[in-house]
């Protein structure tokens, strides 16, 4: 017997054995318990580290309804994942991304404490850069998945494409999805090496070749990707056409875009379960598949879903006492002192005219890097700060995301049509002395009014004197008068323009839709690349010991009369409490 049929037996032998060692589900009824985090944001302690101050849910409030739910309905009848985004938000995933990076990040700690079974790559995740979840790849006992997150060296996913769980014989696929969007949001080096492609197409393909090559009895689509709608395909948000359109899924979670629902969308003759549970542990994804085996055949398979709120959820104090080493060294990282700030702060004012807040982030831009012009926008609704000692979690408060400051080049015309770009997200159209000088959702009985875009792509500039003049339509608001230097500002001139690289590697649309570079010029237009805008705020602070933020005054809306009878108006509609 020569070595080739040998090993052609061989062969035979371990494909024979391999397909005998994978046991059906035997003959009974079957209930198992999907569970989905999503958004989590680095809330992994109810804590807020300062002044006794408490969130009412996180990860520690999870741990307590997971074990409850595993000693009631069996260990082996629970499943739990995450959609991704859990590396940002908090001081405690920042500490142990970029402070403490030699311990087993806490968050791995964490997911491996409670068991998960697969977690998913978010954009935030991958904002925090290779060496942090490079990293993280290694410390979880779980894969990390984003099949659409593709290694151009070799042309496979960078990270685990799916998951095969198995329970009582009954095999779950999970296949995760990132959001293709990333190159969109985020500098290139924290991609290096990837390409993102659009769920739709890499889902088609990955549960198409889920259902061929691991024969599961159920193929859950893990996305961490917002609702959208069931009739366009958004690269971003496709969740809902995902759940539509797709064959062969019978769960998608979705996530992304902080919602909460749980719904029932037909997909051919089959109905397809879509759920999404908040952010930062608000409400637990909650799926429950009910089987029927019969003669070792499933039979029937039965679908219900709905999101369960985590507030009131004591935390777990078994997870507590586990973490209490690194709630300690989190605690202590983000109550040491940086620095006196000399005056109050507050992004309300910023949404009205220049602002203490906005012009000490355009400053510090501006001084770091010796550019002409900067654009900075609020990064949240309602942030105010007093004078007085400033701690790292306050430069959180003030500066939230990981953004590096990025210097490039625009002309004088991309420049005053970015800004035109911006405000007419911003100003009314045309307002009337009783209507609102802002775009405003004023929101009905019991709802607190909002504006009807979001708030953190409303740039300012500074390093240009310039007016908005509130009752002039789009492309007509932006008249700028001058350089801040007095100089002369030429629309045909070219200009270095700082800039946080989420807006730099266009985010927000501001440099495409209202500059108009297309999005293959925006790696060529860079200048320099600084550090992370937080860490240049407290090296500001920490170097001088205090930072006085005061207005620049380098813009302001027009005709002042007609603002001043209305801004006053506006402010008392978004942030005074209505009592209904």
């Amino acid at each position: 017997m020569n070595l080739r049929l040998l090993y052609s037996i061989f062969l035979l032998l371990l494909l024979t054995l391999s397909s005998c060692s994978r046991k059906g589900p035997a003959d009974g009824n079957y209930r198992l318990e999907i569970y989905a985090t999503n958004d989590l944001h680095g809330r992994y302690f109810n804590s807020m580290y300062i002044d006794n101050q408490h969130h009412p849910h996180s990860l520690a409030s999870v741990s307590s309804f997971i074990s409850k739910q595993r000693q009631e309905s069996g260990r082996e009848n629970i499943l739990l994942l995450d959609i991704g985004d859990h590396l940002q938000g908090d001081n405690a995933a920042f500490y142990y991304n970029f402070v403490d990076t030699t311990s087993v990040h806490i968050f791995a700690s964490a997911v491996n404490y409670l068991e998960y079974d697969a977690i998913v790559v978010g954009n935030h995740d991958v904002e925090a850069g290779h060496p942090v979840y490079n990293k993280l790849v290694k410390e979880l006992h779980m894969p990390y998945l984003a099949a659409n997150a593709i290694d151009m060296s070799s042309g496979k996913p960078y990270f685990e494409p799916y998951a095969i769980i198995e329970r009582n014989g009954i095999r779950i696929a999970v296949i995760g999805m990132t959001n293709p969007n990333i190159p969109n949001w985020l500098s290139s080096h924290l991609w290096e090496g990837m390409e993102f492609r659009e769920i739709s197409e890499s889902l088609s393909y990955w549960v198409e070749y889920v259902r061929e090559n691991e024969a599961p009895h159920i193929v859950v689509a893990a996305l961490h990707a917002g609702l959208g709608d069931q009739e366009n395909d958004s690269k971003e948000n496709p969740a809902r056409y995902v759940a539509s359109n797709i064959p062969g899924i019978d769960i998608v979670f979705a996530s992304h875009d902080h919602k909460i629902t749980a719904e029932k969308i037909s997909n051919g003759k089959k109905e397809v379960l879509l759920l999404e549970g908040g952010s930062r542990a608000s409400h637990l994804s909650a799926a429950f598949v009910d089987f029927v085996v019969e003669n070792g055949i499933i039979s029937s398979i039965k679908i219900e879903g709905e999101t369960i709120p985590m507030k009131g959820v004591d935390p777990d104090i078994e997870y507590l006492d586990m973490f209490k080493n690194e709630y300690e060294a989190i605690k202590n990282f983000t109550n040491k002192p940086v620095g006196m700030l000399l005056n109050d702060i507050s992004t309300i004012d910023a949404y009205f005219g220049p602002s203490a807040f906005i012009d000490m982030i355009h400053t510090l831009q501006l001084e770091v890097s010796g550019a002409d012009i900067s654009f900075a926008a609020p990064l949240s609704f309602n942030v105010s700060k007093k004078a007085g000692q400033l701690n790292f979690q306050d430069l959180l408060d003030i500066y939230p995301y990981e953004n590096q400051l990025y210097v490039i080049t625009m002309t004088g015309a991309e420049v005053k049509n970015y800004l035109e770009y911006s405000y007419s997200k911003w100003v009314e159209q045309y307002p009337s002395a009783s209507g609102y000088m802002l775009q405003i959702n004023p929101g009905g009985k019991g709802d607190r009014a909002r504006f009807r875009n979001i708030y953190f792509n409303f740039d300012s500039a500074a390093g240009i004197f310039y007016e908005v003049d509130i009752t002039k339509g789009d492309h007509e608001r932006i008249t700028i008068k001058s350089l801040a230097n007095g100089a002369p500002f030429n629309l045909s001139a070219t200009y270095k323009v700082a800039m946080s690289s989420y807006r730099a590697s266009g985010g927000g649309e501001l440099l495409l839709m209202g500059a108009g570079v297309p999005k293959e010029q925006m790696d060529q237009r860079l200048v320099t690349r600084h550090a992370d805008i937080r860490q240049l705020l407290y090296n500001k602070i920490v170097e001088r010991g205090s930072i006085e933020a005061i207005p620049l005054n380098h813009w302001k809306f027009t005709p002042e009369n007609l603002v001043g009878k209305l801004a006053p108006k506006d402010k008392a509609t978004l942030f005074i409490p209505r009592i209904n």
